[in-house]
């Protein structure tokens, strides 16, 4: 870590566990340049797509309680889809973007957007292939959709299905979904960098985020959500093989994770992992599935240098 962070400006935190153990964590760099703020274990950070995980934790609580079918159609939860497409696609597909759904235009991310107004302009949408046939990562649309089922099923709104299901019985303290409207302590500023220095990154609504990247959290509270999903705390021993089995041989995604199984010291281990994005921040979780280590880290500015499998080699 310390010749990464001699080679580039290395601004963000790092934790590596193994044996239900923190072996290795530590801060480096800025939370905000501005005022020379150092980040420290506790700096909150957006964790973008690293959210998918938690949705999809969500979504199988309420399977495990009978009130969602993976195999069921999306219209079974949302009648106003277009029945052509949506009666084609399951839950199932949308937990592994095997969907077909057109991804968000990124300009969207810009600009706020009720719900109502997101499922409107996707639900016309034609599907770029047959559900089931293909994987293509969907960065914001399928994990949305699966957030709005959530709340029908449940009549409670994301948040509090976060923090009543999850964060309190883990006791993730310092993790929540991201309101714009609330001030939060200790959490670091987003930026980007270019050759010449850094930027501040733009602007971008938490509304176009929703279930599929608008949680914050810090490193620690990532450690905790690691050792809960090696038993069945949150969901059943069943489900939680559910979530880390590939979608198949080919498709090599589970429900919120990519599923891989890279040679390591020359011999192969099978991994979970996620990376996260938003505007301006960079996260990354690799855990063992059958191995009890794990790194993750966060960084900002978002030229982040990924070296989760360097950690792993160690």
């Amino acid at each position: 870590m310390d010749e990464i962070g001699s080679k580039e400006d290395l601004s963000g935190v790092v934790l590596v566990g193994q044996g239900g153990q923190i072996i290795y964590q530590e801060a480096f760099g800025v939370a905000n340049q501005s005022f020379s703020i150092p980040n420290n274990l506790d700096t909150k950070f957006l964790i973008g797509s690293l959210t998918k995980q938690f949705t999809a934790i969500l979504v199988m609580q309420q399977v495990e309680a009978g009130q969602i079918d993976l195999d069921a159609p999306l219209t079974k939860y949302l009648p106003n889809f277009r029945k052509e497409t949506g009666d084609k696609i399951t839950i199932r597909q949308l937990l592994t973007h095997t969907h077909g759904i057109p991804n968000a235009e990124q300009m969207d991310r810009y600009k706020p957007m009720t719900k109502e107004e997101f499922i409107k302009k996707y639900c016309e949408a034609n599907l770029e292939f047959s559900p089931g046939t293909q994987f293509k990562y969907s960065d914001i649309v399928g994990y949305y959709l699966l957030g709005v089922i959530l709340e029908k099923v449940t009549n409670k709104n994301f948040a509090n299905l976060l923090k009543e299901n999850i964060f309190e019985p883990l006791e993730m303290n310092n993790s929540g979904y991201c309101s714009q409207e609330t001030i939060q302590h200790n959490f670091a500023t987003g930026y980007l960098q270019k050759e010449n220095g850094f930027l501040n990154a733009p602007y971008w609504d938490i509304s176009q985020s929703f279930s599929a990247a608008g949680i914050y959290s810090t490193v620690g509270d990532l450690f905790k959500w690691d050792k809960a999903l090696r038993k069945p705390e949150l969901i059943s021993e069943k489900g939680l093989r559910t979530v880390f089995t590939p979608y198949s041989d080919k498709i090599r995604y589970g429900f919120g994770w990519f599923i891989n199984d890279p040679e390591i010291n020359g011999a192969k281990r099978l991994f979970a992992g996620h990376t996260g994005g938003a505007s301006g921040y960079r996260s990354e979780i690799m855990r063992g599935v059958n191995d009890d280590i794990v790194v993750i880290y966060y960084r900002t500015p978002t030229n982040m240098l990924r070296f989760g499998i360097q950690l792993l080699k160690l």
